[in-house]
């Protein structure tokens, strides 16, 4: 398996602001941005090491799963979509209305 290539450098050849560094220690990602554009995507060690598989296999070319692309935000959706089990009135009308139109 061919693994992503990495360039280890120094930190003294690098200069981050405190904030970028304190985000990286919290879990977060730093974006750098030129002309409003992200450049480049700087992640912690431990993250870097849970998407690095998955940076394996695209490299590769393989065919990721949908789910492994999935966002917090697309997970919770999913989340509240299962535990809507039960239209409101108001669905129930729009539901009625789109079947008269159908025929």
């Amino acid at each position: 398996m061919a693994s992503v290539e990495t360039l280890e450098i120094r930190a003294h050849e690098v200069r981050l602001p405190e904030r970028a560094v304190e985000a990286l220690a919290g879990g977060g990602a730093v974006v750098i941005t030129r002309y409003g554009r992200r450049q480049q995507v700087l992640l912690s060690a431990e993250q870097f090491s849970l998407v690095e598989p998955l940076l394996d296999l695209l490299r590769e070319g393989a065919s990721v799963s949908p789910e492994l692309l999935l966002t917090a935000a697309d997970l919770e959706l999913e989340r509240e979509l299962e535990r809507d089990d039960v239209a409101t009135e108001l669905e129930n009308d729009q539901i009625a209305a789109l079947l008269g139109e159908s025929g």
